[in-house]
């Protein structure tokens, strides 16, 4: 069975994770509040993930691999891509729920539609 995760669950877990985490070598990588990468740094590592996800996507678009076969590789990408945008909002002090609550019921206000989200995190049409 899969339990739902919600931004306030990963954001949790990459708070208690960030001073834990090790480099290849071993050795501990960074502060509890994530300083020792400047805002830039956490930008650069996002924008790697998306590179990876992009590469791959390459390659399946060219015929290197199948969607099937390249498809777990290409969620474990989205997954470091969702990981590193909440550990960089995090960094900023924004909370990354409640923008993106907030930035899909202005677009759907924008657009002309009435499915919003509300801040239990139902939707409501």
């Amino acid at each position: 069975m899969n339990i739902p995760l919600n931004f306030k669950t990963l954001r949790e877990a990459n708070t208690k994770r960030l001073p834990l985490f090790k480099d290849k070598q071993g050795r501990i990588c960074h502060m509890p509040d994530g300083s020792d990468w400047s805002d830039a740094q956490w930008l650069q590592a996002l924008v790697g993930e998306l590179g990876e996800y992009a590469n791959l996507k390459k390659k399946v678009e060219r015929g290197d691999l199948t969607f099937e076969d390249a498809k777990d590789d290409l969620a474990r990408e989205l997954a470091d891509i969702v990981t590193y945008i909440d550990l960089l909002a995090f960094r900023l002090n924004i909370d990354l729920g409640e923008a993106v609550r907030q930035k899909f019921n202005e677009v759907s206000n924008r657009i002309g539609v009435s499915i919003k989200i509300t801040y239990d995190g139902d939707i409501i049409e």
